[in-house]
């Protein structure tokens, strides 16, 4: 390998500050061994990665786009020291943890919250993100356990329903329809929408309420998440529809829509990996979270 991973990692520090003197501070070695190394880099990949200018490393175009690939390697090695550290303090001492964004604030957290008082040990890494992630990061054991808004479809993945939930329309409170008690997709037609991408599950669940109504509805803006959605309502830029887990705090008018999208929230985890006794523990307070809002469903066993 040309470019090893200390010269990644003196490389990172110049791009980060700017000149050998504080790159040097930041990894805590002397000035004349980062400028070595960095000109010994420069050597070995035949790449001109700084210009010199008044005391100070000015990146050329290459530097910059080798920066973006060392900065993925960078924290990708940031995380398997994290978990080589955890594994040092036992194989249930961390626990990892994706979860759809809707659903973070008053599903995942307020279990996050229940599971480190019991385990007060426990380290949990936490990240929301898209769906479509999921099934990569819970095979490649990026994460223990995934927690989502709708199922995902994977022959190498256990997927448990938990809890049912619908969606709804925001709108502003001034909008006449704040009046109504529900609201149908018809009504919305003359509407300017927020609305999610077609080609995520939210969006594709949309899309098809609308076919089966004859209904065309107008997007003036596409999301990925719903907190996008809901600050562009607070922004008065037109009516969204989202899950209603999402709408929990919002200073917007909250419907329900006449006709019923229904989704089923998930647990998802390998199933070449049995679930860790934490991700049991973290998966029985989550629904018992859903037991409190009246919405879990099935008799989940762990």
């Amino acid at each position: 390998m040309r470019f090893k991973l200390r010269q990644m990692e003196v490389f990172r520090a110049v791009m980060l500050t700017g000149s050998i003197n504080a790159a040097s501070k930041m990894l805590y070695v002397s000035q004349p061994a980062v400028s070595k190394l960095v000109a010994h880099t420069e050597t070995t990949l035949g790449l001109r990665l700084f210009e010199r200018a008044k005391g100070r490393l000015i990146p050329t175009a290459e530097a910059q786009a080798l920066f973006r690939e060392v900065e993925q390697v960078y924290q990708a090695a940031l995380r398997v020291d994290e978990f080589a550290r955890a594994l040092a303090l036992g194989p249930a001492s961390l626990l990892r943890i994706a979860c759809s964004p809707s659903l973070a604030p008053a599903i995942v957290a307020p279990a996050i919250v229940e599971l480190k008082r019991q385990l007060p040990g426990l380290r949990v890494d936490w990240h929301t993100t898209l769906m479509a992630d999921m099934p990569l990061e819970v095979l490649s054991k990026t994460v223990d356990v995934a927690v989502t808004s709708l199922p995902i479809e994977h022959e190498h993945l256990e997927v448990v329903p938990f809890m049912r939930g619908r969606m709804v329309c925001v709108l502003p409170p001034d909008h006449p329809f704040a009046a109504r008690e529900r609201i149908a997709l018809a009504d919305l037609k003359s509407e300017p929408m927020i609305l999610f991408r077609r080609d995520i599950p939210f969006g594709t669940m949309i899309a098809r309420a609308c076919q089966q109504a004859d209904v065309e509805l107008t997007s003036v803006v596409d999301v990925t998440r719903a907190d996008q959605g809901l600050a562009l309502v607070r922004g008065g830029l037109g009516l969204a529809i989202v899950d209603e887990y999402a709408t929990g705090g919002v200073d917007c008018v909250v419907r329900p829509l006449v006709e019923d999208l229904e989704m089923v929230s998930t647990f998802v985890y390998s199933k070449f990996s049995p679930p860790s006794r934490s991700a049991m523990a973290l998966m029985q307070a989550v629904c018992r979270r859903a037991d409190e809002l009246g919405r879990r469903i099935g008799a989940v066993n762990f």
